[in-house]
């Protein structure tokens, strides 16, 4: 008696190519979510560095007991640049006797916004740094002259991006963009210091 053959079940040709279809329609409705949660993570990861630029800025004001200067520059549709410099003498003039701080550091995919009203962040008596101009306060380091959103520090923990005024609040908006725009307006950060406190608040939708 012969041995009963061997029979496996397999897939047809069609049936791969089924398949195939299948996945190809699943990931490209999925890539737009992966997207999107990767340009947030990107916007937040972004949000927190500038935070800890400021906070580190703030300190160092107050350890020192001079002045520091932050200078955010828009560079090329989609960077941000963002310099910081202090004062060697206490002098409140950043035209002279200033020592860079640290690296100049570049975000990428990024840019300084107004923004508009969302969630619970304070949104009345808020002065935008996007606004912000004032050439009293431009600085250059290296390279690079910061010349149009400027926020100063002072010994007593203070910001202000006018030297004669104190904002109640200070708000750096920022948003996701690609090619120069927008990507999704949704995706936003909101970075609030306090003109008096110079407290750091970071709030996302």
């Amino acid at each position: 008696m012969s041995p009963r053959p061997d029979i496996r079940g397999a897939f047809s040709l069609i049936e791969l190519l089924v398949v195939i279809a299948i996945i190809a329609v699943l990931a490209a409705l999925a890539l737009p979510a992966f997207n999107s949660i990767q340009n947030a993570s990107g916007l937040t990861k972004t949000a927190s560095d500038i935070a800890g630029i400021l906070e580190q800025a703030r300190a160092y004001a107050m350890a020192q007991n001079t002045y520091v200067w932050i200078g955010f520059r828009k560079d090329g549709m989609d960077s941000l640049t963002v310099g910081v410099v202090a004062s060697k003498t206490g002098s409140s003039n950043p035209s002279a006797n200033i020592v860079q701080l640290g690296k100049i550091s570049r975000f990428e995919n990024v840019q300084l916004v107004a923004l508009p009203d969302f969630g619970a962040r304070p949104a009345t008596n808020v002065t935008q740094l996007s606004g912000a101009s004032d050439p009293a306060l431009s600085f250059t380091s290296g390279t690079n002259t910061f010349n149009s959103q400027v926020i100063r520090w002072n010994s007593r923990g203070e910001a202000r991006i006018a030297p004669s005024q104190i904002s109640r609040l200070i708000e750096i908006g920022l948003q996701a963009s690609a090619a120069g725009a927008i990507r999704n307006a949704s995706n936003a950060a909101a970075l609030q210091i306090g003109g008096l406190s110079g407290a750091v608040i970071v709030y996302r939708p």
